[in-house]
């Protein structure tokens, strides 16, 4: 059996196969030996038609399944003997047919992973983000321990709203006067003063009380996600049903141990800010893995195969859908600019893999079976789980995937200890009234 590969382009090949007529005449006559057993043939007893007969009755099924296989047994020793890294099933442009006494030979057009033997990792330059946790952030979280150990009642006597109550609404919706039931709403809870709502409904929904009805008008921008409502308005038909007020507990040590492992407030505090420098610790290491693969693939201009590129893209639009559903949210707006941002994050993962992998190749990286029993170790005592279960968890695909981690993980330490990493203080970013407007319009 003979083959041989010509590049098209880095990431497809066409590959030429020849198998000589001996290899398919013994094919052929292993299949007609099999046939010939429990072959049908009327005018003779099962299992006893002659060869020239199967022929006659079954030649052009034969030849199709020898052909098959044949040309299965062709890729794949073209593959091995090229070492070809396939990444998609081949294309064969025309199905052969197998001629007494000829070679069968056939052409298939095959895409490959690129072959990069050298990644430059030469520029790495980073930034690394510092972040200094302030005391209003400790206040904030506090605040929220607070909001979530209140207490709810109603108010005696009944007042109008104000901020910090929470309401209980019913709502109708219309958007240029249509009806829209899918956007209206029974029983539905907000919070007022919690910087939730989107301006228009605050407004609206202060000084009301149980029983009140009110109309909120919402315009909609031209760039709004859903493009069913870009530059239309909204008109919410709300009535109220409930107020309730909210007693928030005293901020002293009692309060602290209501909400954790807490001697004190004090330590509760602490305790809050070692969790904050820890999430932005992790949020800043994150941030530079990310520079790291930016950098790789901006100075080491390589091809991505297109299947594998739309492979991440169906692999990504899943894990968002998935989560958004898990979350109650609606799914994504696959819009042009939605679907070219998702191939172009694909195709970055893609190249990044091929980069990587190739750098794991050159510097001999691997995980080695210590790494996986220190890795399974860590997972049993941050579970509480017995090791011998994490193990039988961590089995097959799973095993695989952690293996696949690991061996990241143990590329950026090593890209990272060759980059040149810069510090510097993190902006903080503010909420804009457009992502609340967005959400507060379904």
């Amino acid at each position: 059996m003979e083959s041989q590969v010509n590049e098209i382009s880095p990431v497809e090949v066409e590959v030429t196969v020849e198998i000589p007529w001996d290899d398919v005449k013994k094919d052929l006559d292993t299949q007609y030996k099999l046939l010939g057993r429990s072959a049908k043939v009327r005018g003779f007893r099962p299992g006893k038609a002659p060869r020239n007969v199967l022929r006659q009755v079954y030649g052009r099924q034969v030849k199709g399944e020898v052909t098959a296989q044949l040309v299965e047994k062709g890729l794949l020793h073209a593959v091995e003997t090229h070492e070809l890294q396939i990444v998609a099933q081949p294309d064969i442009s025309s199905a052969p047919e197998i001629a007494d006494g000829k070679p069968l030979t056939f052409t298939a057009k095959v895409e490959v992973r690129p072959t990069v033997t050298d990644v430059d990792t030469s520029k790495l330059t980073l930034t690394r983000t510092t972040t200094d946790i302030p005391d209003s952030a400790v206040d904030s979280e506090v605040e929220k321990l607070r909001q979530q150990n209140a207490d709810v009642q109603t108010p005696e006597p009944m007042r109008p709203s104000k901020a910090g109550d929470e309401l209980t609404i019913d709502y109708v919706v219309s958007v240029d006067g249509e009806d829209k039931p899918e956007m209206s709403a029974q029983g539905r809870p907000v919070e007022l003063g919690a910087e939730q709502l989107i301006p228009e409904f605050e407004k609206g929904l202060s000084g009301v009380s149980p029983g009140d009805e009110a109309k909120i008008d919402v315009s909609f921008g031209d760039d709004h996600q859903d493009e069913d409502l870009r530059g239309k308005t909204a008109t919410f038909h709300i009535t109220v049903k409930e107020l309730r007020e909210k007693l928030l507990p005293d901020l002293d040590d009692e309060f602290a141990k209501d909400c954790g492992d807490y001697a004190t407030l004090l330590e509760m505090r602490l305790k809050i800010r070692e969790r904050l420098e820890e999430g932005a610790k992790r949020r800043a290491d994150s941030d530079l893995r990310e520079q790291v693969i930016d950098k790789l693939v901006e100075t080491n201009e390589i091809p991505a195969p297109p299947t594998m590129v739309k492979q991440e893209e169906q692999r990504m639009v899943y894990e968002i859908v998935q989560m958004m559903q898990m979350s109650g949210g609606m799914g994504p707006n696959f819009g042009d600019d939605f679907q070219k941002g998702m191939s172009d994050r694909a195709e970055r993962k893609v190249k990044a893999a091929i980069l990587l992998g190739a750098v794991a190749k050159s510097e001999k990286f691997e995980v080695t079976k210590e790494d996986m029993d220190e890795k399974l170790a860590s997972i049993a005592e941050e579970t509480g789980k017995h090791i011998a279960k994490v193990r039988v968890e961590y089995t097959g695909e799973r095993r695989g995937e952690l293996e696949s981690q690991l061996l990241e993980d143990k590329l950026m330490d090593h890209l990272l200890t060759k980059a040149t990493i810069t510090d510097a203080p993190a902006e903080v970013a503010k909420p804009t009234e457009d992502a609340k407007k967005s959400d507060d319009a379904k």
